[in-house]
This record gives structure tokens, sequence and C-alpha cells, in this order.
């Protein structure tokens, strides 16, 4: 090769261009595999965006001014999404994360600008999720709405996640694995009221998990009245009747800022009366039929006036009463077994199993527990509505007087007074029933210790001869 065809090669060559950047898709670095301290300016670290808390924080002021003066005190904890160029908080932090970015841009100061950060490797959205709703927790700032609307997300990434719809059960053992203890019936009281009150929860800042568990028995009473008086069907009553009250008690809570969940159980049953065509009091009677002298109701529609007899203590029904029948006072001074029976019906009302409540004269106390009903979307009922109907299924059967129980035996009564078969198999005493019966913060389980207390004032008086309640041992013998 002559030197002028060299010449012109090694020209050729100089002007090859660069190389392709086959990595610009790949991030600058790759993340740390553990957790560390790391670096980060204020503008690489974003707010979790599914952040459950969505009111804003009514100390935001204090937070600033203390970020101000003394510094971030404890760094955030940031993780990053494989793929994404940008960090998250990952535990809470969401609102200092705010004010440090106010007082960057107001104060150009570097100390609010590079962060000294504790990084943890990306490992699920329902992994920070979770972390957020504890953080929130724990701060104690959170309200129920936005508790039960995280949670129920929650719900739905393990759901997205397992590619499956789970049980209360499977799902409380989920997020117990990601570091949320939540019980069944918790998860149930918040799929409630995410599935039916979204129009109070997203407009009542103090809506509060009470104010459901007061409304909750209410509305299921008028869901089972509507349907045995005009076969409405419970979508259809909550169209009708329930969310334009909620839409009303929305409005008035944006203007007053007040609020009472008493006025919309008042403001539903007269919206169900007007549908109904009858008249508001009827109506309240029978939802909720107090104990009346000389008989005592379980439930469903109010009996008309009773007759009593003084051989037999019978009493005749009033119209609609065919049903489920009054519970006779066995005598004019029986007043225990009227507490008694009107405990049971507070107790089942409390979890929504009054439907399984009939009078029955010859059970020991004049009433028994039918079975609870299979639901058809979910693989078993509430906890608590099982523990419940178990405790008011052996009342029923065991709580007459000594005298009239055979051989000593709580369980066996004698030929004329017939015990209801037990299915003990389905009799779950465990650790979580006893949790449960302990709560003092749990109403049902705090109803069923007054309805023990009751019985044993029943047992002891019916057992004590002069005493009122003996009049009902000596029918029961």
């Amino acid at each position: 090769m002559s030197i002028e065809q060299r010449r012109r090669l090694v020209a050729e060559s100089l002007q090859v261009g660069n190389l392709g950047n086959n990595a610009r898709d790949l991030p600058a670095q790759a993340d740390p595999t553990h957790d560390c301290q790391i670096e980060l300016s204020v503008e690489d670290i974003r707010p979790y965006e599914h952040n459950p808390r969505r009111a804003s924080n009514a100390k935001f002021n204090e937070i600033k001014a203390s970020i101000l003066a003394s510094g971030l005190r404890n760094p955030f904890t940031v993780t990053r999404r494989p793929g994404e160029s940008h960090f998250v908080v990952e535990a809470g932090g969401n609102t200092r994360l705010l004010a440090i970015r106010q007082l960057w841009a107001e104060t150009r100061e570097p100390r609010f600008h590079k962060l000294g950060v504790l990084f943890r490797p990306w490992r699920s959205e329902s992994h920070v999720l979770t972390a957020h709703l504890i953080e929130n927790e724990q701060r104690g700032d959170m309200s129920f709405w936005d508790k039960a609307s995280g949670v129920v997300a929650l719900k739905a990434r393990i759901e997205a996640a397992k590619g499956a719809t789970l049980s209360l059960r499977q799902l409380e053992e989920e997020m117990k694995a990601l570091g949320l203890s939540i019980n069944t019936a918790t998860l149930a009281h918040y799929l409630f009221a995410t599935e039916r009150l979204g129009i109070l929860g997203e407009a009542v800042i103090d809506l509060s998990g009470l104010d459901v568990k007061t409304l909750q028995p209410r509305l299921n009473s008028m869901k089972r009245y509507a349907q045995t008086r005009a076969s409405l069907a419970e979508d259809e009553l909550y169209a009708m009747v329930f969310e334009p009250v909620f839409r009303q008690t929305a409005d008035e809570y944006r203007r007053m800022s007040s609020f009472s969940i008493a006025a919309v159980c008042r403001a539903c049953e007269e919206g169900l009366a007007d549908v109904l065509g009858e008249p508001v009091a009827e109506l309240r009677m029978a939802l909720e039929p107090a104990a009346r002298s000389p008989q005592v109701s379980l439930g469903g529609p109010p009996a008309g006036p009773a007759v009593s007899t003084a051989n037999t203590g019978t009493a005749t029904p009033g119209r609609r009463a065919q049903a489920e029948a009054a519970i006779p006072a066995r005598t004019e001074g029986a007043a225990v077994h009227s507490r008694v029976i009107e405990q049971v019906r507070v107790c089942a009302g409390l979890v929504g199993i009054s439907d399984c409540l009939r009078s029955d004269e010859t059970t020991p106390l004049g009433y028994r527990m039918d079975a609870l009903p299979i639901l058809p979307h979910r693989d078993s009922l509430d906890p608590s509505q099982q523990w419940a109907w178990q405790l008011l299924t052996l009342v029923s059967a065991t709580a007459a007087p000594p005298e009239s129980l055979a051989d000593g035996d709580p369980c066996a009564a004698d030929s004329t007074s017939r015990v209801p078969d037990l299915p003990v198999e389905a009799f779950e005493f465990d650790a979580a029933f006893f949790g449960w019966l302990v709560d003092a913060n749990d109403r049902t389980a705090s109803a069923c210790w007054d309805l023990l207390g009751l019985v044993r004032e029943f047992r002891s008086s019916a057992s004590t001869p002069g005493l009122p309640g003996s009049e009902i041992a000596a029918e029961n013998a």
C-alpha cells in the first residue's frame, strides 16, 4: 500500500462519529441493595402520592418553624420504584418534606437543599402504603375515614398482587405479615363504611368510628324492614332514601361545620317512612321495640296491644306480629327477665344478627337463636357476629334457674323446658374470642358483659324464695 493510500485511510478514520449511548434509559447509578445513608437534593424526593392521610396537618406551621430553627432532626426514610428517577418518602414525612421545600424556596439555605436520608430498597406498593398507615396511626393524626380508605386501598393492592379475592381472615393474616394489625371485625367495619358511606366520609371530617358503629346497625334494621314491607332491594334503598340524606348532611356540614349522627339516623327513618307511606312513629316503634310491660319484643314489626290472661300469661299479638311474637313476661314481678330479654335484643342488634332472634316459649328464657346465615360474597361471617351468636345461644339454653336444671348440669333442663340443640363444634372460645370479650372499647363486648351480669341476677333472684323472680322458677319447674 502506497503512502498516499495510508494517509487517506487515516483521514477517513478520524471522521468516524462517537458511539451511541445504549444505556441512556438506565438510572445514573444502581440503587443499593441494603439500608444505608445517602445524600439527596430536596428536588430528588417527592411525597408519596398514595398517602392515606388526605387532610392537611393542622400543625404544619409549627413543624415548619421548628425545622427553620433547629433543622431536620429526624432524617427522611426514602425508597425508589424500579425504573424511576425520583425517590419517595417511604414511611411518613410528607408534611416535613413540604415544609423543607418551602424553606428552600424562601431562604435558599444549603441546609434545606442537600439532605442526608436513610435509603431502603424498594419492596412493594403494599409495603410502602402499610408503612404510611402505621406511621400515621402512631402519630395519631389520621381521621377514621382516611384510615378506612387506606386499609381498603391496601386490601385492593394485596388482592391484585395475589390475583384473587381474599377472605377477611386471609386479609388479616396478610396485613399482619406486613406489620399492620387489624382484626376481621375492624376490616368488615371499614369495608361497610367505604362501600356505603362514601358521601359522608368524603365530606364530613368529623365522622368517627363510633359514628359508623352507631349508624350501621340502624341502617341494617331499616334495610330489613324495607325488604319485609315493600321488597325494597338494598341498592335501591340506599339510592332512594339513605344517600339523599347523606348528601344533605354533607352540604350542611360544609356550611355549618357541625355534624350529628343521631340526626342522620332520624332523617333516614323519616325518609324511609315517606317512601313506605306510613307514619314515622310507627316505623320507629318497629325498628326499636323497647321493653314494653308486660312484654318485651325481640325485634321485627311492633306488636299490637297485648291482652294478658291471668292463668297462662299469654298475649294476643296485634297485626304484623305473626313472624316474631313478643316474649311475654312470666309474671308481673319478673322485671329481671324483661331486662335480660331487652339486653339480648341489644346485643343482637349491635352486630346485625337480630334476624336470628326468635320467640320460643319452650326454652328457659323464652327465646332461641336461629342458625347464622351463609353470606354469598364472603367466606365467613364477621367474628364478632359469631361470638355474639354463640353467647346468646348459650344464654338461651343455660340461663334457667338452678332448680329447673336436671342433676346440676347447666346444659340439661328438665322435661318441661326444652334446651336448643347446641352445635358445640361451631363454638370457638379461643384467645381471639377472649381478646374481643375483654376489649373495653368494643360496644358489643361491653353489652355482652352487661347481659351476663343480668343473667346472674336473674338466676339468683329466680332461685331465692320470696323474691319476685322465684315465681319464674316455679313456673319453669
